[in-house]
């Protein structure tokens, strides 16, 4: 009996032995991993820093008198600032890489963990049925004395202790091992996530980069030709503010109240970070005075050249436009459904297309300047539904409607 015992337990370490190489060979590649990132990690927080930097100039020379020199210094700190945060989503894109590869070394190691697991019940319960399989009276007579035969009760009592503490130490590896399955699910979205933003920055990158060499071009590099050329730009954004103003101070009579949800703080989302640079009023009131128009119909919110837009509520994509360098520029407009429609303008890029269902906080765009615009913000208008209309002109398709308070509905 004795023999069989050992016999059992010569075959368990052998099981064990056997795979023991891969399973430290694991924990050597996981180790190695855990640095890889740590030395990414340290890497962001330069890229950050340096980021950092980058804005301040950016925030600083839109401040600075629009000549050409001034406009030129701006685009290539948005192109410096542009390549900054594509780094950063590089190193971001590389940390996750490395983090899902160390989850499946860690799956892998916890999987053999859970064969030695199985291997070692299997042995163990193998030798109590060998055990029990024995009478009283064949134990007793097996050993040679009767302390032999108390030693042995008492160690296969101590074995089915063993068993219940592995069993239970199993049912621990599984529930771990389905977490770890479910973070690198969520990792691989997080990767998907982040190749689509690094796609969307380099052409947002290069969208400046050729902004930039066109008005070099335009101007053949003359303070002259520039002022001449933004003066008549300004001509035509102008008339072009004033007929929106028209427009929508008719169809703001139009407006159905009954139609349209009753205010609401915190229906919608806020659809981007950053700070609010125009609110929703006559102009008098914003504080943004000037000849274009008396009345802004949305609420500004600045931030840099990147930072993405998201969906405030569930809603459709109703019509998309490009106005160039007038009116919105780059817009979306989304049907939510409840008798709102939500505009944003002067984008970068537009990551949706026209009939596209859309999620509360999808991402659809980034903030730009684009259009009628001093610098890199989001126009964020709330129109009642059933006063919107789009209507084409010259320098592309327009969105017109009466709009509403956003922060009616947006949170305190």
């Amino acid at each position: 009996m004795e023999k069989s015992l050992i016999k059992t337990f010569v075959s368990l370490i052998c099981a064990v032995i056997l795979f023991s190489p891969a399973y430290f060979g694991n924990a050597s590649l996981i180790d190695d991993l855990k640095k890889q990132i740590t030395q990414k990690e340290q890497e962001l927080k330069i890229l950050e820093e340096k980021s950092k930097q980058y804005k301040n100039t950016v925030t600083q020379s839109q401040k600075e008198q629009k000549n050409l020199k001034n406009n030129i210094v701006d685009l290539n700190t948005q192109i410096g600032y542009l390549a900054t945060q594509i780094e950063i989503t590089q190193n971001q894109l590389d940390q996750t890489m490395l983090f899902i590869e160390k989850l499946k070394a860690e799956i892998t190691k916890q999987e053999e963990s859970l064969q030695i697991k199985k291997i070692y019940i299997s042995s163990a319960i193998q030798t109590i049925n060998e055990y029990d399989e024995a009478s009283l009276l064949e134990l007793l007579l097996k050993n040679n004395t009767f302390s032999n035969f108390l030693n042995q009760t008492e160690y296969m009592k101590s074995l089915e202790s063993e068993i219940q503490n592995n069993v239970d130490a199993l049912q621990l590896l599984k529930s771990r091992l389905e977490e770890k399955h479910f973070i690198q699910k969520n990792k691989e979205k997080d990767l998907e996530e982040l190749n689509s933003d690094l796609s969307s920055k380099k052409i947002i990158t290069n969208q400046q980069k050729n902004k930039k060499e066109s008005l070099l071009q335009e101007t053949k590099n003359q303070e002259k030709k520039y002022s001449s050329l933004l003066s008549e730009i300004q001509k035509k954004r102008d008339g072009i503010q004033k007929e929106i103003y028209e427009l929508e101070e008719k169809l703001k009579y139009t407006i159905d109240p009954s139609k349209i949800p009753a205010p609401r703080r915190g229906l919608f989302n806020w659809p981007a970070n950053g700070t609010i640079s125009q609110k929703w009023g006559s102009t008098s009131e914003t504080g943004f005075i000037n000849d274009s128009y008396k009345f802004h119909n949305g609420v500004d919110i600045a931030a840099l050249i990147g930072t993405p837009i998201y969906a405030p509520a569930d809603g459709k994509v109703i019509a998309i436009g490009d106005n160039g360098q007038y009116a919105y520029g780059k817009w979306i407009a989304i049907d939510h459904q409840n008798g709102l429609i939500t505009l944003y303008g002067h984008l970068s890029l537009q990551l949706v297309s026209l009939g596209a269902p859309i999620k509360n906080g999808q991402k659809i765009g980034y903030m730009g300047s684009t259009g009628f615009s001093t610098g890199s913000h989001l126009h964020f208008t709330v129109y009642a539904e059933n006063t919107f209309q789009t209507t084409n002109r010259w320098f592309g398709l327009l969105p017109l409607g009466g709009s509403i308070n956003p922060f009616n509905y947006l949170p305190n």
